[in-house]
């Protein structure tokens, strides 16, 4: 039952990852980080009201609790731009190598990574190199578009490790998830409405004849879901393998990023991808 949680949350979030481009794309990154935030802040604010969870006391968890929600915010807002401007099948499996940064900080707890993770940060830093070699054109053509949405996703993938790192090594142990994810998920709706202020966009979406809203429902409810099948399968005695199955959500992204937007990548560029998710893995394992 563990792999089936595995194997749901991988789906979902990589589901979600798509919906967001979409919505990204079609509105701006700021506005898709903002109407997603709240609609995923209105399913943790039940499903906390459902639970019997309490309020963290110590002021030095509540302390931790938001420094993990500041680094939530960086990757979101950095993970949401590399979706609006980059290409989604190079960009999505380089954000998701956050498990490199969770592992190397996971070094200052004492722990020592196992070979595994080491081959895997290697592979990761190499496919991240080769993924932006062999674009075609000339070089001027391909100064900006080699790169294009890249720095955003490592610079999303630093993010959300700090965050997995201060989640699962302090934040978790001492107030499970519901609580946590709650804060989380208020901080990132301040941040989206601080910056769709902030950018004084001048083209606001319509609600009517789109389909915004339900692209934004579609997004909070797939990441929701895959948080409740990832919570319940790491429970389990195969957590484990649990977490290695959903690490790999960026498959599932990449997969419809191919068939849905036809996104074209070169032969180099597809085995890059391939040496990142294999680096992803190893590292999760």
């Amino acid at each position: 039952m563990g792999v089936a949680f595995g194997i749901g949350a991988a789906i979902l979030w990589g589901v979600g990852d798509y919906l967001i481009t979409l919505l990204a794309r079609r509105t701006s990154s700021p506005i898709a980080l903002g109407i997603i935030q709240i609609f995923s802040l209105g399913a943790w604010v039940l499903i906390l009201a459902l639970s019997s969870s309490q309020p963290p006391a110590d002021v030095r968890v509540w302390l931790l609790l938001i420094l993990t929600g500041i680094c939530h915010v960086v990757g979101l807002v950095f993970v949401y731009r590399a979706f609006e401007i980059g290409t989604l099948s190079l960009v999505s499996p380089i954000s998701a190598s956050f498990a490199v940064v969770t592992a190397l900080l996971a070094l200052t707890s004492g722990e020592r990574p196992p070979w595994p993770a080491i081959t895997g940060t290697s592979l990761l830093v190499g496919g991240i190199h080769l993924a932006t070699k062999g674009m075609g054109g000339t070089e001027a053509e391909n100064k900006t578009a080699r790169y294009r949405g890249i720095p955003e996703a490592i610079a999303s993938a630093l993010g959300f490790g700090a965050m997995f790192w201060l989640f699962y090594f302090f934040v978790e142990p001492a107030l499970g998830y519901t609580w946590p994810l709650v804060v989380l998920k208020i901080m990132a709706s301040i941040a989206a409405i601080g910056l769709i202020r902030r950018a004084k966009l001048g083209q606001r979406p319509s609600f009517k004849g789109t389909r915004i809203v339900p692209l934004a429902v579609g997004a909070a409810l797939a990441d929701t879901l895959a948080w409740l099948a990832y919570i319940q399968g790491s429970r389990t005695e195969f957590a484990a393998v649990v977490t290695a199955l959903a690490s790999l959500f960026s498959v599932v992204t990449i997969c419809l990023a191919s068939i849905l937007l036809r996104e074209k990548l070169k032969p180099s560029q597809w085995v890059a991808v391939a040496i990142i998710l294999f680096g992803i893995l190893l590292v999760s394992v």
